[in-house]
């Protein structure tokens, strides 16, 4: 495995900076320029190009499953049952944007060249498959109790729509059998 990369071993601060400054769409000209102002002589010129390319891909991807998030979001609107899966959705999320962050590690090492995919541990990627387990069950749990809510919603909408026809009914004079088969068409048994 080759060395890591000379950006990622920058400070946090610093490679923050960075951050900023590849997402304001700063030459990587600028970019060296405002390092050495910053004292940092370790990063080189093709260094930092590999480490943007990485970054445009994560902030591709990121935004990508933003997209998605918000598509959820608005299919669900503001629902409370769906916070509880819209916080996994965030979480994992979080983790994944985190393993996106470890692709290409070894930039630095010109004959490795870049990697095309991350590498985990085997307890990073145990605990990586619990976490998509746990988010799917909370995913089929959240979608179990908004099919249960709906359902109920749905019976005491057609229940109270039932009582609405039998009383009209009443007042009006409506026919016995009549009566019948709007309840029927409801759904409802009886009269």
């Amino acid at each position: 495995m080759g060395a890591v990369s000379s950006v990622r071993r920058l400070d946090p601060q610093i490679r923050e900076e960075v951050n900023k400054l590849l997402d304001h769409g700063l030459t990587l000209d600028s970019i060296i320029a405002r390092l050495r102002e910053m004292g940092v002589d370790s990063v080189s010129r093709s260094a930092l190009g590999r480490y943007r390319q990485r970054f445009e891909k994560i902030v591709e991807k990121v935004r990508r499953s933003r997209e998605i998030a918000d598509a959820l979001v608005r299919n669900f609107g503001d629902e409370t049952e769906d916070k509880a899966m819209r916080a996994n959705i965030e979480m994992m999320h979080g983790i994944v944007s985190d393993m996106l962050m470890q692709i290409g590690d070894n930039e630095d090492d010109e004959e490795a060249g870049p990697s095309d995919g991350v590498v985990l541990a085997p307890k990073d990627a145990m605990n990586l498959a619990k976490a998509l387990d746990h988010l799917s069950r909370a995913k089929k749990t959240d979608q179990d109790a908004i099919l249960k809510i709906r359902e109920e919603a749905t019976k005491k909408a057609t229940e109270k729509a039932a009582e609405a026809v039998r009383t009209v009914g009443k007042k009006t004079g409506m026919s016995k059998d009549l009566k019948q088969q709007i309840l029927l068409a409801m759904g409802v048994q009886g009269n």
